[in-house]
């Protein structure tokens, strides 16, 4: 089967679009990557004829767009199969926007994917496939952590809070993250802010902390959070998307409000967590490693072109 990925190219692929992208072609998918280069409504309509041109040349059996306006693209540029994924941003959009969607999803779309039972409620469509991004056990996986805080130069004794997350995109609350660590009694936990690092790298940083601290406004199914599921490392994390769900009986991890006083004591007894998480149990019972959810994928393909 050949598929074609659409999506945004403006500051290269995503790492999670190039994450699925690439698990597609280890399961055996011709797959190939159309990037969207453009500003605006009017600089993505300009992509049209180039998108035609290239789905003429690779003759998918069906086109995978990524975001809403991605899809809207797709249906304009090719009769083929078109299967969406709306990503968090698309199901909080403002409401003329939204009906936009809902037009596609009804009668453009072949299939639309949701990241998480939450986005499919507040999308407000019923038909729609809940996958959510898979992550790849090989890369993710528990590491020595005097290994990778050596590789890094982190103090060995630190205690050590990871945000993964660019601070300055308000929905990820950098605001309430700052105010969760300066409850008194972490006072000598160190918290690193790391973003813009290669996706590769990830996982050094997540084995080298003790938590990961995530206090999102809203998120769909948050890669970040089953990326460190995978490696073990406990969470503490605002109640978003499908994250308490991720969570359920995984020990040493947390869900709270967006309240900074429980989050601080949540994140205390993270740290002073010491028996093992069963985070990548956890995962994998889900199956939300990346081969499973190819199977999803793949099951949705087939069932469009057919």
């Amino acid at each position: 089967m050949k598929v074609a990925f659409i999506c945004s190219g403006n500051n290269g692929v995503n790492a999670i679009v190039q994450a699925q992208y690439d698990s597609l072609v280890r399961y055996g998918l011709d797959t190939v990557i159309i990037p969207i280069i453009g500003k605006g409504i009017l600089g993505y309509l300009a992509n049209i004829p180039s998108i035609r041109t290239k789905l003429n040349q690779h003759k998918p059996d069906v086109v995978h767009a990524h975001y809403s306006f991605c899809g809207i693209l797709a249906s304009l540029s090719t009769r083929r199969p078109v299967v969406t994924s709306l990503m968090g941003s698309d199901v909080i959009s403002s409401g003329f926007w939204r009906k936009i969607i809902r037009y596609f999803a009804l009668h453009q779309w072949d299939a639309t994917i949701v990241k998480s039972e939450d986005m499919k409620t507040k999308s407000g469509l019923r038909d729609v496939h809940v996958i959510p991004n898979g992550v790849d056990i090989e890369t993710f996986r528990p590491l020595d952590q005097i290994d990778c805080r050596s590789r890094l130069g982190w103090g060995v004794k630190e205690n050590i809070v990871l945000f993964a997350a660019d601070p300055k995109r308000a929905e990820k609350n950098f605001a309430l993250a700052q105010m969760v660590m300066s409850h008194p009694g972490l006072h000598n936990v160190v918290l690193k802010v790391v973003h813009n690092v290669k996706h590769e790298d990830i996982p050094t940083y997540l084995n080298a902390a003790n938590v990961l601290l995530l206090t999102s406004n809203w998120e769909g199914s948050p890669n970040v959070v089953k990326e460190a599921m995978a490696c073990n490392l406990s969470i503490v994390s605002t109640d978003v998307g499908d994250v308490k769900w991720l969570l359920s009986q995984v020990e040493g991890s947390f869900v709270d409000n967006a309240d900074a006083s429980k989050l601080s004591k949540s994140l205390l007894m993270a740290i002073s967590f010491r028996g093992l998480s069963r985070g990548r149990q956890r995962l994998l019972e889900l199956g939300l490693d990346s081969e499973s959810v190819c199977d999803k994928l793949f099951r949705v393909y087939m069932g469009v072109v057919r």
